[in-house]
């Protein structure tokens, strides 16, 4: 079980996208909505609460929750159980939404199974949810699901007791095929530092690599007491009355 947090500025763009019919999207969970079908009414239950807050720029938590594909017959008869547990993990720690949906994707070629919930950062009374470090408590819900429902788990933790060759192994038989289903929606990096939500590092580039370079290997210069076949750093005569001549004439 493996979970993303990304941040929404627009929930009619977010909701279309959850619920693409191109992707067999259908929604299996909901709070504090008046329909989990209609689109047009599941935006405008959104912005209705969002109008609660409307200094806020951002107005939705979008984080997709994909499982291995190991865990698709279990999904299929317990996927309402497993997403409730998830939810109340949450709650639990100081992570409680008022109103959200959760669908479900069905891409053709996709083999591993994923939801995407969508909740309002408002909540019923007005104020804002609690977002800070909420990537964090969601890889630990994960994690705590995970250990419940005895689900396939992901590489979460650091230090497990295995081999450098098991652990290489483990790594492969543990590629989800979660990027597109992950990504599609950029996270917003103001409201990670405003949340304290650390970002990923960027990746470095080669233009960076190269910089670096620049400043290491510098061009080189010939110093003004090397001259030409001499190893000991010293002038010869002609050398030394010359650069006297330069600086004004012969010193007396």
């Amino acid at each position: 079980m493996i979970t993303k947090v990304n941040y929404s500025k627009s929930p009619a763009k977010t909701i279309n996208y959850i619920l693409n019919p191109k992707k067999g999207a259908h929604v299996v969970l909901a709070k504090g909505v008046s329909s989990m079908s209609d689109v047009d009414m599941l935006v405008k239950d959104f912005e209705r609460q969002s109008a609660l807050r409307p200094s806020l720029s951002v107005k939705a938590v979008h984080i997709p929750i994909s499982f291995h594909v190991n865990d698709t017959a279990m999904l299929e008869s317990h996927a309402d159980e497993i997403l409730n547990d998830w939810i109340r993990h949450m709650e639990k720690n100081g992570y409680r939404f008022d109103q959200y949906i959760v669908g479900r994707h069905h891409d053709k070629d996709d083999k591993n199974p994923h939801f995407h919930l969508m909740a309002n950062v408002v909540l019923n009374d007005g104020t804002r949810a609690n977002l800070a470090n909420i990537g964090k408590a969601a890889k630990e819900a994960s994690i705590s699901v995970t250990e419940q429902w005895h689900l396939t788990p992901a590489n979460h933790r650091k230090n497990m007791p295995v081999s450098e060759t098991d652990n290489r192994s483990q790594q492969t038989s543990l590629q989800w095929k979660t990027y597109e289903t992950m990504h599609e929606e950029q996270p917003d990096r103001s409201v990670q530092a405003d949340h304290n939500d650390v970002p990923e590092a960027a990746p470095t580039g080669i233009g960076l690599i190269e910089g670096f370079a620049n400043l290491i290997i510098q061009p080189e210069v010939a110093r003004i007491g090397t001259g030409s076949g001499s190893s000991d750093n010293t002038l010869d005569r002609g050398d030394k009355e010359k650069n006297r001549q330069r600086k004004g004439g012969r010193r007396r």
